[in-house]
């Protein structure tokens, strides 16, 4: 199964983009309307925030933050700026970890270590935390339904 999976992802490479868009719509169904989000799943010991950085006709900047409820020097808040398009139902990552702009590739070995993808990898992140907040939300949910 697994493999079929990859051999599709391979072929249709946006798909990364277009589930995003899905999954945060799924997450937010009031992202047109709200300019912040935060939420604190129970015992989970994260926090949530987005923050509406710009709002266009079409498409809609945000910042995406997790802290995780642990010392400061431990480990540092998940820091993403995305770009949602929404007549093209694509959200993609602009910027992370203090990198504002994210190139469609470098090339390595370079000064920052950035990865050949390191787009890709970021956009790949952003599904996996997305799939993460989803799937909890949706433990939450049964266990008080």
């Amino acid at each position: 199964m697994t493999h079929t999976i990859q051999a599709q992802r391979s072929r249709t490479p946006m798909w990364v983009y277009e589930k995003n868009f899905v999954l945060l719509h799924s997450i937010f169904p009031d992202l047109g309307l709200t300019d912040h989000f935060e939420f604190i799943p129970e015992q989970s010991g994260m926090r949530f925030s987005i923050h509406v950085l710009e709002r266009c006709r079409y498409t809609r900047m945000l910042e995406l933050r997790q802290k995780l409820c642990l010392p400061e020097n431990c480990m540092r808040e998940l820091v993403m700026k995305i770009r949602i398009y929404n007549d093209a139902r694509l959200v993609e990552v602009t910027g992370y970890e203090g990198i504002e702009r994210l190139q469609p590739s470098y090339c390595y070995p370079n000064k920052k270590m950035m990865l050949k993808d390191e787009k890709r990898q970021a956009n790949v992140l952003l599904h996996e935390w997305l799939s993460l907040v989803l799937a909890h939300d949706l433990k939450q949910n049964r266990e008080y339904a």
